[in-house]
């Protein structure tokens, strides 16, 4: 490995641009400077506390990808802020000191995770509606494992969903876990692209033995991202070598996929058989009271002491406004403090619409259409848009809601009272009703004051 910090890098800065849009490259990576180095560990100057919070929490797998496709997998990184720059005097803000080493596996000389995983653990992980079989799961293989085997299988333990819902975060916390209750396991964490990087490497000394090997020893192997494998047909050979041997004796593997087995494209069936032992678990993006809990559980977190606190109004909005994943929903978190501590302000409304905006690219406050209104006025009191719209009742879990929906889409759109009769199918003056009843219950409720004028706010 390399010894010269700009050399080091460089090359870790190419693999970031090839995964990185130009636009999050420019912003967060190329301000970056290379300072020392100091046995495996490379110092990085980043350019303000935000920057080094951003890359920690939201870049810890695209820093891994970079660091594996580099070749320099045992490289440690730490980012310091310098002196100065404001954030720099604050806890985590302070010159970097090492991080501490990662548990290690089986008496591995390096972590069974890349040091950038540190904040991946099962009790860091928000359990809603959408990852609630995942979480059960993980949660029972770490409570059953070496106990004798159950009905229920869960080896292989398969784990679904789109990008950014925490796939990697509950492997990693397995894993992490598991070395907690049982210090002498063997763990391997292993990426199918870093994989077939290993495997291609074997294939030129015309030897994959001792590849194979050092996977088949392990008592768990955590394998990410096999929707990659499509195309990589000596890989899908060794992959299956590999499971093959393991499951025979009755070691425990966790797969992570953007989708279920069954569409994973260019796989041999044999391949997805294998998947499909065990348990099938999917992860869905999180509900709106599910992204508040996350939104709350983030602030929490050691980076955040100190800092103003975050009102209900802009975590309601954060939580409307980044509905993809839980990354753009923390990175949209962690924007919002940061440019609100920056200019020396609380974080507000005016704030977060700039930090959405600079974020997204999106401007916040473009007209609003009923739809939407409607649609979020839905998703934030949990009640299915078809029954909000059309279901005739007087129960007031569907009733109240159908009211706000009216008020906002006159507060905020301006509608006539005729048009919003028209989208719930009701007469003019019914919609007058309860505009009013909505407000005189505001009038006299503060809290439900204060979850519809949250909710307006998030809208508007």
């Amino acid at each position: 490995m390399p010894s010269d910090p700009e050399t080091l890098w460089e090359t870790i800065r190419q693999g970031l641009s090839r995964q990185l849009p130009e636009a999050s490259f420019g912003e967060w990576i190329a301000p970056c400077r290379p300072l020392r180095m100091e046995a495996d560990t490379l110092w990085i100057q980043v350019p303000s506390q935000a920057a080094k919070l951003w890359i920690e929490q939201q870049l810890p797998e695209e820093f891994n990808d970079a660091l594996a496709q580099g070749g320099l997998g045992d490289l440690r990184l730490v980012f310091q802020v310098p002196h100065g720059v404001p954030g720099a005097g604050t806890a985590s803000g302070i010159p970097a000191k090492p991080l501490p080493p990662a548990p290690a596996s089986g008496g591995e000389p390096s972590g069974a995770f890349p040091h950038l995983f540190h904040r991946y653990t099962l009790d860091r992980f928000v359990v809603g509606p959408g990852s609630q079989l995942a979480f059960a799961a993980a949660r029972a293989v770490v409570d059953t494992f070496g106990r004798a085997a159950t009905p229920l299988s869960m080896n292989p333990l398969f784990i679904y969903g789109g990008a950014g819902l925490g796939k990697t975060h509950l492997m990693v916390g397995i894993g992490k876990e598991l070395l907690v209750l049982h210090p002498e396991l063997r763990v391997a964490y292993l990426k199918v692209d870093h994989f077939f990087n290993e495997v291609t490497a074997a294939i030129r000394v015309k030897n994959t033995e001792p590849m194979r090997k050092k996977y088949q020893q392990n008592d768990v192997l955590l394998l990410d991202d096999v929707q990659t494998l499509g195309k990589m047909e000596r890989t899908q050979e060794e992959i299956f070598y590999i499971l093959e041997y393991l499951l025979q004796h009755g070691k425990q593997i966790v797969i992570t996929s953007d989708k279920p087995p069954q569409k994973l494209e260019g796989c041999h069936e044999r391949l997805i058989t294998r998947f499909k032992w065990g348990l099938t678990a999917d992860i869905q993006p999180p509900d709106f009271e599910t992204r508040i809990a996350i939104l709350k559980k983030k602030l929490e977190d050691g980076d955040f002491k100190g800092l103003p606190l975050v009102p209900e109004d802009v975590l309601t909005f954060i939580a409307h406004k980044a509905k993809g994943s839980v990354r753009d929903l923390e990175g949209l978190l962690t924007r919002v403090i940061f440019q609100a501590s920056l200019k020396g302000e609380t974080p507000s409304l005016e704030v977060a619409h700039a930090a959405f905006q600079g974020q997204s690219g999106e401007e916040p406050t473009a007209p609003v259409s009923p739809d939407r209104i409607y649609r979020m006025t839905a998703e934030t009191f949990n009640v299915p848009f078809g029954d909000l719209m059309k279901k005739r009742t007087r129960q007031p879990a569907v009733m109240v809601p159908r009211q706000v929906a009216m008020y906002l889409a006159r507060e905020i759109a301006s509608l006539p009272f005729a048009d919003i009769g028209r989208s719930f199918n009701m007469h003019h003056s019914t919609v007058m009703n309860a505009i009013d009843s909505v407000k005189q219950r505001m009038g006299r409720d503060p809290e439900f004051h204060r979850m519809v004028q949250a909710l307006l706010n998030s809208i508007h």
